[in-house]
This record gives structure tokens, sequence and C-alpha cells, in this order.
């Protein structure tokens, strides 16, 4: 798939929906909104971003040798390998110790978590009664979580012939009263719920026995997506958090998993802020020690330098095949280029990822290094990346779990903004939503008009659109609305 060719196809189709919404008599005002359109107000160019690779330290097999695992999670992560950072939690985990995992998508954050308490659950074969509670703040991903939790269980089975040591379940508002009624009976030992289903079992009669064996048992307590507990719903967390860990008759575990929370800074700054907001949260003293962030590696072959000049022009002017294989992606000067210009940098000793960066100042950065003209580079890229998506098709067919520097397309939609007119000797268009402005010549105020009825569906039509397509909804403007003085006259 060309992302490019699907990414125009989708931005014009959904500029040819806007303007059959616009009907605009005044020459001014309809001039003033085609500009606006055609330099794409409401969607702005899109962002490049990379999803760099992680350092391996092995097979989930090598490391149970190692006696950082059991042995028998060999049969269970089948197939896997383990990151550094992935490896560094685990090592926490297993040794009891509250930590924090801060890394990108697809770097196995939920593997620390899970191998920490299989380990703990294959060592004491005799556990009863819910020994780890794992609280997602979307039922989506504890339906996602459970699909895999019957992955392993499977995985296990088939390689051993024995049943599945480890008991698991999810408990929300879709499961079937009957379901609900096997759990209350025989709680699992994993349980997979949201933080409102928590706070309901700990206070509802008829959850008691899955209550109480809560208050008995459990050693691990799990928060994912540690970020989006803020504001009051952070709150209501922390003192749920408390609550728990008063009652319960073991020592508990506190994990975190999340999506990088803090991106300014010093790297160690960095992880002593993470750190503060777990120990706010889970209310136990967490050091930056405990805060594990990703190590990322290179995915191609790096030679200490990027490639010259003339090296990435012969190979812009060669063209791009994407037929290739992967070992000959590996080494092409634009794609090494790619991942060591746009991709990663190099802070404190560390690889970093980059900030995500628009696709013109991508292809503007390629022209500069190569010398040659953005058309050149523009068409090289689209045709890099093109070869980048086949390779990685063709490594998940194989049954790899591994790609080659896979990358996402960030596409904001805006919502519109309203027109104010200010009628002094000539009459100023602007896209500018505001409650008002100032004349700089005359000091006068004028109110800005509130949006048209027609114009409204078209504000709700881009929120909605970016939610239907999987993008990021960014609000650049607010509609003004119509304050006590303006309904009334007065």
């Amino acid at each position: 798939m060309n992302v490019f060719e699907t990414h125009a196809k989708i931005v014009g189709d959904y500029a040819s929906y806007i303007r059959s919404f616009i009907n605009i008599a005044d020459p001014a005002i309809r001039q003033t909104v085609e500009a606006a359109l055609a330099e794409g107000k409401l969607w702005p160019e899109p962002l490049l971003q990379f999803n760099p690779a992680y350092e391996m330290v092995g097979s989930v097999a090598e490391i149970a040798k190692t006696g950082a695992l059991h042995g028998a999670i060999t049969d269970i992560f089948r197939g896997y390998s383990l990151y550094r950072h992935q490896l560094e939690a685990i090592k926490l985990g297993t040794a009891a110790q509250d930590f924090v995992v801060t890394s990108g998508t697809g770097s196995g954050k939920s593997l620390t978590y899970i191998g920490s308490i299989f380990h703990r659950l294959l060592a004491g074969p005799q556990s009863s009664g819910v020994m780890a509670i794992v609280v997602y703040p979307m039922n989506a991903l504890i339906n996602s979580q459970t699909n895999e939790f019957r992955i392993y269980k499977e995985n296990y089975e088939q390689a051993t012939g024995s049943a599945f040591p480890i008991t698991f379940g999810q408990y929300t508002g879709q499961e079937r009263e009957e379901v609900r009624d096997k759990m209350r009976e025989h709680p699992p030992q994993v349980l997979l719920t949201n933080y409102m289903m928590l706070e309901l079992l700990l206070t509802r009669v008829r959850e008691r026995p899955i209550r109480d064996a809560i208050y008995g048992n459990l050693s691990f307590l799990v928060f994912d997506e540690l970020h989006t507990y803020r504001g009051r719903q952070g709150a209501d967390v922390a003192m749920l958090i408390r609550r728990i860990r008063a009652q319960c008759k073991q020592h508990v575990t506190c994990i975190g998993t999340s999506a990088t929370m803090v991106s300014v800074g010093s790297l160690a700054s960095q992880r002593e802020q993470v750190a503060q907001v777990a120990t706010t949260v889970f209310g136990r003293p967490f050091r930056s020690e405990q805060v594990i962030a990703e190590t990322l590696t290179r995915s191609l072959e790096y030679l200490g330098a990027l490639p010259s000049r003339p090296v990435l022009a012969q190979a812009i002017g060669a063209g791009v095949d994407t037929r290739h294989d992967a070992a000959k992606l590996r080494v092409h000067p634009v794609a090494v280029w790619l991942e060591n210009r746009v991709a990663l940098e190099e802070r404190e000793g560390r690889l970093v990822r980059r900030r995500p960066l628009r696709i013109s100042e991508v292809v503007s950065a390629l022209a500069e290094d190569s010398g040659l003209s953005e058309q050149a580079c523009r068409e090289c890229l689209a045709s890099l990346l093109l070869w980048i998506s086949t390779v990685n098709q063709q490594l998940e067919d194989s049954g790899s779990r591994y790609t080659i520097l896979p990358f996402k397309l960030h596409q904001f939609i805006a919502q519109t903004g309203a027109s104010t007119r200010h009628l002094i000797k000539t009459r100023i268009v602007s896209s500018r939503s505001s409650r008002g402005s100032t004349n700089r010549t005359t000091g006068t105020r004028s109110r800005s008009s509130p949006m048209s009825s027609a114009a409204r569906p078209v504000m709700r039509l881009s929120a909605s659109l970016a939610w239907a397509i999987g993008w990021s909804h960014e609000s650049s403007a607010k509609v003004p609305t119509r304050t006590r003085k303006q309904r009334t006259g007065t």
C-alpha cells in the first residue's frame, strides 16, 4: 500500500465533503474560506513518525536458563525474545519490587507484568485466590488482553500436554451473569478489570467472595496506561489503590505501564518526574531506578556516520526497487539516512526517538543532504516507505514478531472556526475564531458572529470523521457561543 496515495485519497474525500456544506454568497468571505481550505487549514500536513527497534537481550528460553524466569515460562511464551527494558522490569517484578515501564507502542510493556505474575504463580502452584489484578482504562483493552491470555494457555497446553496451571478471567460489565457467578464461586488467580468495576467489587455484597479473595491473597496490582488517570479520575484511582493496600494481608507489588509521560528535560529528570507521578498514584515511594525506559537500537547497518552527499545522490538517482528483500533494505543509504537523521538521535549516551516531522521537513532535509531537488527526494521517500511496508508485511507473513523501521502518518483534523467582519472603512475577513477583536487603528471592538447553522455540521463532521478513520483529532478553534447580552439584546 502506498501510504501517500492512500492519505491523499482520504484527505481529498474529506475535503470534498467539507466543501459540499459551503455555499457562501459574499465574494470576500468565499475567497477567504477557499484560500484557507486550499492551504489545508482544516487538514494540516501530516507528521511522519517511526517506531525504532528495541535492544534485544535474548530469547525467553535463554533467559529462563539463567534463573531470571521460571523454566515453564518457555512453554507459555514460545518464540518470544525479550527486550532489555522488559528484562530490567521483570527482574524488579520477580523480586517483589514496584516499577513503572514507559515505552512506545509495540515495546511489549504488558509482557513485563505478565512475566512477573506468571513467574510467581508457577513458582507457587498451590496459590489460591486473586493473586494479581490488572486494571485497564477501557474494556476493549481487557478483551484484547484476555485473548492474549488464551493464546498463552494454548501454547502451554500444546507444548506440555497438561492443563494450564494459571487461572484468569475478566470481570467487566460485558459478561453474562452466569459467567460472573462462576467467578464469584471460584475467583481466578489473575483478574482483568477496569477501575470502576474494581470499585464495585470491593463494595457490593454479592461480590464479597471476590473481595475476600483479593484481600487475602493479592500480590500484584497493575495499572496499564497509567498516563490516562489524571485529574478527578486520577484522585479516585489513587484512593482506590490506598484502600486495597490497606486491607491486603500480603505485600502488594505495584506496577504501572505507560507511553512516554515526559518528553522534556534530561533523561534523568524525566525518570524522576515519572517516579513522582507513580508515588502520587500508588501512595508508595518510587525511585528513579524503578522507572524503566525503553532501550533503543538501530535496525539498519550504521557505520558511525550518515551516508555522504554523493552516496545519497547516487541512491536517490538509482531509484528504489520495492521487490528487494530485507537484507538490501538494511544497507540502503537512504534508509540508513532516514533511521539516523529522522527516526533516532543520540542523547546523553543513549539512542532516543526524534520528534515526528512533517513530510515536507523530511523531504527538505533529504534534499539538503543529497543536493538533489525536493521533487526527486519526495518520490524516493514515497518509494522507500512503500518498500519498508512491503518488507514488513513479508516478515509478518513469515511468522516474525519483529519488523524493520515501521512508521505512522499522523493526520490531524481541525475543527472549523468562525469568520469575523470588521466593519470600519474596509472590511477585513479573518478565519480566526475569537469572542471579539479590537481594531488596532480605531480601538473599536467588534463581536464575532455566531457560527451559522449551515457551518455547524462541518465542525461535527470533522470530529466524527477523525474518530471514524482512527486519526488524532486536534481542536484548533472553538466555536464562539452567544453571550447573555447577545441573546437578550441588552
